[in-house]
């Protein structure tokens, strides 16, 4: 059922009367009544000047509630009767399969499990209609009684007006248009969001202690500053001289585009490094650059579990994921004085620190990072690694140099 719009009424002269006519939304049905109501007589006792019957005429129809938003709410609750729990159904599986930015599985799984775990027990039988700032509070309530951080109490929060606002009419309109209050709902600040990050001397032990393949992995990932998906979804064809490119993403397995848009890119590497990738990768063609003993790419939860956890414990470096690696790089990268655009470029960011959107500025619109290649590589060989890295096998020099010589890749970058 479709919004209507206000009415003003219709003076008519029926059977020595003025009337006003309007039609009145009824529940329970789309077609709406129409009413004709008498104002005064046409002539005789009682007639009304054209000025007092414009007045009357308004009065009429707004005792009525033609024009009412309490009657309208009525009426399409008659209707529909669609409680929170099943319109978040609806609107879970609509933004996953929709055309225009559908979202992330491993952002549907978040949000599906705040769902069922917090706000459909809390409002989910809740008419869709009555989900307004005073539901909200509730929820807030429950949620910091339970001891909650403030970071996810806002993170589960924002799903409920997400979910409201996907009611809409067959014309797209919001049915239940709200104006969120947080202050109201006593929405927590966030001021100290956990936010661990990896020094260069924790990284120069860790990938000392690493072996083999993972090794590597930690290497590239604190030298590129790479998410994790990013990185294990790396493929072979991606690695070219000292750059690789960042096509694709895997998730629980499954390949799936970048983040962002702004996550296509290229990524420069320091030449030792490339060097180091180059070797590991051999004569191979295809397939993962980093893969199981199937030839699969790496389960983010498993190897957090089977391999960087128990170093971190057994070197009593503070427990983090892969999100460190990439704070580190961007703080090499900021303390190195590269400039704001290109770390940008290489760190695919579309938002700033703190959240909030990044807006393209006039700067950005004219500067491409992507095509100036050679300033990139200088940059990147320039600035080093800000870790140390440890001494390795020797490997093969490039052929412009005789093929009896051996060099070592080693020390401090």
């Amino acid at each position: 059922m479709s919004r209507r719009s206000g009415q003003v009424g219709t003076i008519v002269k029926e059977g020595g009367w003025y009337r006003v006519r309007f039609r009145l939304d009824i529940p329970g049905q789309y077609q709406r009544v129409q009413k004709s109501i008498k104002i005064c007589p046409v002539s005789g006792p009682g007639l009304l000047t054209k000025s007092e019957r414009e007045r009357r005429k308004v009065e009429i129809v707004n005792s009525f509630g033609a024009n009412s938003v309490e009657r309208f709410r009525r009426v399409v609750e008659g209707a529909t009767g669609v409680s929170f729990k099943e319109q978040a159904k609806i609107w879970l599986s609509d933004v996953q399969t929709r055309k225009r930015k559908p979202v992330k599985p491993a952002t549907a799984r978040g949000w599906q499990s705040y769902l069922d775990k917090w706000l459909n027990p809390a409002i989910g039988n809740m008419l869709i209609a009555d989900a307004n700032n005073s539901a909200l509070r509730e929820v807030v309530k429950r949620l910091d009684k339970a001891g909650l951080r403030p970071k996810s109490i806002r993170n589960i929060v924002q799903v409920l007006p997400m979910v409201v606002a996907s009611a809409v009419d067959g014309n797209g309109e919001e049915l239940y248009a709200r104006r969120w209050n947080y202050e109201f709902a006593d929405v927590p600040i966030i001021e100290r969001q956990r936010t661990p990050m990896f020094t260069g001397e924790e990284i120069t032990r860790l990938v000392v202690k690493a072996e083999k393949q993972e090794r590597l992995i930690y290497v590239l990932f604190a030298a590129s500053g790479l998410r994790a998906g990013e990185l294990f979804g790396l493929e072979v064809k991606h690695l070219n001289g000292n750059t690789i490119t960042i096509a694709q993403s895997v998730w629980e397995g499954r390949v799936q585009s970048p983040k962002t848009v702004n996550a296509f890119r290229q990524v420069d590497l320091h030449p030792t490094v490339a060097v180091m990738l180059r070797d590991f990768v051999g004569e191979r063609k295809q397939g993962y650059l980093f893969r199981t003993r199937t030839g699969t790419p790496f389960l983010q939860s498993n190897f957090l579990r089977s391999s960087l956890h128990p170093i971190l414990e057994e070197l009593g470096i503070e427990k983090q994921g892969f999100h460190g690696f990439r704070r580190f790089r961007v703080t090499h990268l900021e303390s190195s004085c590269v400039p704001p655009a290109l770390v940008k470029y290489w760190t695919g960011h579309a938002k700033s620190s703190d959240g909030e959107i990044v807006r393209q500025t006039v700067t950005d619109k004219y500067i491409k990072m992507g095509k100036d290649t050679k300033f990139r590589a200088d940059v990147a060989e320039r600035i080093g690694l800000g870790f140390e890295l440890p001494k390795v096998e020797t490997v093969e020099v490039v052929p412009s140099v005789p093929s009896s010589q051996e060099t070592e890749v080693t020390a401090s970058i």
